[in-house]
């Protein structure tokens, strides 16, 4: 079973509240809602409640993504509080809500090797992991596939993020993948190798997989902006939805295209149409 779903309250929603996004991607028939934390988490225990209420009421699928102030690979302690702080809000009002998972950047590697990187990275969710399991939060924390050559957390690393670490995910984003030239995506085949690498690594990560997809824009150092589907086909995603319909994989994919609720509305028609098929 694959979730589709809008980044944020769908563009067709004439509210702004995230309770009213929630309701608005039911009546869409979109089973999925990324709720938005980029800017900081100002949503309360008591909104949280309500919004856990009408996602149960309404078979929504929700997840979080924290802000972008997060760069778990600094040196600067400031920083590094920063970003444990952004992490755990996001995570325990994600939680409160009903989420299954939040989503976070990894960071940059500024003057470090990858490897150095890597361990910084590992210190800062390992102890991030402590004061959850202390609080008994039970969520994933989804390690986003970055889109610049400049930043930390590129498939493979956290791929091996996720297997060195209890509550940590790799968050597949394909138009970032693609961005970064991790792995440059131009058909199905594309596709079927990263899920065959997720499953050799991770199992049954196929399982319940959770992503972002839209096309994007970028340049030699990686990404610029995300695209409407039909604008470049980078990547094409059509091909995405035969290997999801042929391959028997569940998840979530969270459409971060300009037209949020509309092209995840396009992505599912597509998939259904192949099931069908």
């Amino acid at each position: 079973m694959i979730r589709f779903g809008p980044a944020g309250i769908p563009i067709q929603c004439k509210g702004s509240s995230t309770l009213e996004g929630v309701r608005c991607c039911a009546e869409l028939g979109l089973t999925a809602m990324e709720m938005e934390f980029v800017q900081g988490v100002r949503m309360g225990e008591a909104a949280a409640a309500e919004v856990r209420k009408a996602a149960e009421e309404t078979g929504t699928w929700l997840s979080s993504h924290a802000p972008y102030y997060v760069n778990l690979c600094s040196k600067d302690e400031a920083k590094i509080k920063n970003s444990h702080r952004h992490i755990l809000s996001s995570a325990r009002i994600t939680a409160l809500a009903g989420g299954d998972i939040t989503v976070f950047h990894p960071g940059f590697y500024q003057k470090q090797t990858p490897e150095e990187a890597f361990a910084t990275a590992k210190k800062n969710l390992k102890e991030i992991e402590e004061r959850l399991k202390q609080d008994g939060v039970k969520i994933r924390l989804g390690a986003e596939t970055v889109g610049k050559k400049s930043a930390f957390g590129g498939l493979l690393e956290n791929i091996r993020l996720s297997q060195q670490l209890d509550m940590v995910e790799p968050a597949v984003d394909f138009a970032h993948l693609h961005a970064r030239g991790d792995v440059r995506i131009r058909g199905a085949d594309d596709y079927k190798k990263i899920f065959d690498l997720l499953e050799k690594e991770l199992g049954s990560y196929v399982k319940r997989f959770h992503c972002h997809f839209s096309e994007i824009k970028y340049s030699d150092k990686g990404e610029l902006n995300h695209l409407v589907l039909g604008t470049s086909n980078e990547p094409p995603f059509k091909p995405f939805m035969k290997v999801l319909a042929e391959n028997g994989y569940s998840g979530t994919v969270i459409c971060e295209s300009p037209k949020l609720d509309i092209d995840a509305l396009t992505m599912k028609a597509e998939y259904e149409r192949l099931v069908k098929h």
